[in-house]
């Protein structure tokens, strides 16, 4: 892998790492010359950065949320990060392996003395070494010619992850990453965690599959991606 467990957490509270982005309980950074990222919960600086860094006006992160951060750091149980690493390993086992891809290639968790549980994985990133941009941003920006192709790689991969029931956080973090040929393919780096629910969501997996339809439809809806059949229409 590269990096120690100490060498990571030295590397984090220097402050030199490039944060890739930051969500509302964890963070994710890219780990330099190895092609990996470390996702972690927010550390306290961050937790004062509120819900949108840098955004006017400031909001603070719900109270709810930040008793979570602080309880979740290293309870590996409740710890987001455990959960991904354990259900990535689950699916690699599961689901067909075109469908495995789309997902980060490698995943280990590791405990940081400072920011408790986090994990290491694939950095997704395009042929140039630049952050993959968002689908529906790509579609958006991209000429109508071009968008019935993004369009029929997103009902593929909807088609898939529905059937498979794969827990994703929401179809909006899909990432179009670009080819050194001018290809693109699809990638999702995150999954949805199942303890905050009483009974694992996987025990019914037409539940998950239902929600699932749910948000690619909504998906679909706010940003115009139809499907490939409608030609973009």
């Amino acid at each position: 892998m590269g990096y120690s467990a100490e060498q990571i957490d030295e590397l984090l509270k220097s402050g030199t790492l490039e944060r890739l982005g930051i969500g509302s309980r964890r963070a994710c950074y890219r780990l330099p010359e190895v092609g990996l990222c470390v996702k972690c919960y927010r550390s306290d600086d961050e937790i004062a950065e509120g819900k949108h860094p840098g955004r006017q006006p400031f909001k603070p992160l719900s109270p709810s949320v930040v008793k979570e951060i602080h309880r979740c750091r290293f309870d590996e149980k409740r710890n987001t990060c455990c959960q991904e690493h354990e259900y990535w390993k689950e699916l690699q086992s599961s689901i067909p392996k075109d469908l495995m891809d789309v997902f980060p290639a490698t995943m280990e968790k590791m405990l940081l003395p400072s920011r408790g549980w986090c994990v290491v994985e694939e950095l997704i990133q395009n042929a140039d070494g630049t952050p993959p941009a968002k689908l529906y941003w790509e579609f958006t920006l991209a000429p109508p010619s071009a968008r019935p192709a993004l369009a029929a790689a997103m009902d593929i991969i909807a088609e898939k992850i529905i059937s498979s029931a794969v827990r994703i956080y929401d179809p909006q973090n899909i990432l179009m990453q670009k080819n050194s040929d001018g290809t693109f393919r699809l990638r999702i780096a995150d999954f949805e965690p199942s303890a905050r629910t009483i009974v694992s969501p996987d025990r019914f997996p037409f539940v998950v599959r239902m929600k699932l339809r749910r948000r690619f439809a909504r998906f679909r809806k706010m940003f115009g991606i139809y499907a490939a059949s409608s030609d973009g229409k």
